[in-house]
């Protein structure tokens, strides 16, 4: 563990300590108080920190401000990649903001961290704002259905044109499936290669997917809901449970798969679930990224603002939903390649673009 470093909080005479410690050696304590606040997240917990630690190798770290032997805020870190030494919160995770028991000790923990010397290597930490020196990136959204209510009530709200696609798919014959078997995840996983060369982007290895399976299946947190026509599956779901919130971690459709499907899947699922949970996150979106943004709109879906904040300044390339000329020629190309060649390439290069 490393030295604590002292400070003073913004107009405030109250003092705090800075400590780092690694989650194998804090993960309980740190859970403890996770589950104490009303903000933890899917990505907060421990099956997530299992997930990043085995399938990227990463050290994750937990940063807390203590008071009087309390811990007042804190939040989780790792290397951006094995290859990098800039502190991310947290890796390979859509949203995992520091948690606080108030807006002083948040206040805090960030200037602690700010001041702390290994922020010169580089810090980024997703879903906060943050004063000076931070600099702060507000192009991000994360949306969200929210379930509280009864199915035909969030039917209601769903666009004119996902009521009609999901009604011409149910009609056409296509059917809706969920299980949580290893055979499943390969079924997704097909999607999920044909998803991606068709976005110009390396997939993400099967054995990443079967961590998924290994780790969430033991603590009955992981269901894969597929769409369906006559045996062939058109589009999947890869669904997360963590305490009252479903998340809909990736979403993945066949190259010639209608728009019917894929909405009556995601109908699907709420429905089922209507009631059950809270809300259902179907994750975060680039503000520049239209369609994706109308799709979850016409969900149902909410939009809240999703800040990210770096020290000492936001890299140059944030957003792998808006590639730059350079990136757009490499994707184009990846596009054209055999899809057994973008899943050997892709287990190589996947470590790199995290």
């Amino acid at each position: 563990m490393e030295a604590a470093v002292r400070f003073s909080i913004a107009h405030s005479e109250r003092a705090g300590t800075l400590r780092f410690a690694r989650w194998n050696d804090a993960s309980e304590s740190w859970l403890r108080f996770a589950n104490s606040t009303k903000d933890a997240t899917l990505y907060h917990h421990a099956p997530w920190v299992r997930l990043l630690q085995s399938a990227h190798g990463l050290q994750v770290e937990i940063a807390t401000l203590e008071r009087a032997g309390e811990t007042v805020a804190g939040c989780l870190l790792a290397n951006s990649s094995r290859f990098s030494r800039r502190l991310v919160s947290l890796t390979d995770s859509e949203f995992c903001p520091p948690l606080a028991v108030d807006a002083g000790a948040l206040e805090g923990l960030l200037q602690a961290l700010a001041d702390n010397p290994r922020s010169r290597r580089g810090l980024e930490i997703h879903g906060v704002s943050a004063n000076s020196p931070w600099q702060n990136v507000d192009i991000f959204s994360r949306w969200s259905v929210d379930l509280r209510q009864p199915a035909e009530a969030l039917e209601r709200k769903l666009h004119a044109d996902v009521r009609r696609n999901s009604r011409r798919a149910l009609e056409s014959g296509v059917s809706v499936s969920h299980g949580t078997s290893l055979e499943d995840v390969r079924r997704f996983y097909a999607l999920h290669l044909t998803t991606r060369r068709r976005l110009g982007v390396p997939p993400r290895p099967f054995r990443y997917f079967k961590l998924f399976w290994e780790i969430f299946s033991a603590v009955e947190g992981l269901e894969i809901w597929i769409a369906s026509h006559h045996g062939r599956d058109l589009a999947g779901v890869f669904l997360l449970r963590d305490g009252d919130v479903l998340y809909a971690k990736s979403n993945a459709r066949s190259e010639d798969c209608p728009h019917g499907p894929n909405h009556l899947l995601f109908v699907s699922i709420m429905k089922a679930y209507a009631g059950a949970f809270d809300a259902m996150d179907l994750g975060r979106t680039d503000s520049r990224n239209r369609g994706l943004n109308e799709f979850k709109r016409r969900l149902g879906g909410t939009a809240h603002p999703l800040p990210y904040a770096y020290l000492p300044r936001a890299p140059q390339n944030i957003s792998s939903e808006v590639l730059s000329k350079r990136l757009q020629l490499i994707s184009n190309a990846w596009r054209r390649l055999p899809l057994w060649t973008t899943r050997v390439l892709g287990a190589v290069v996947y470590e790199y673009l995290l």
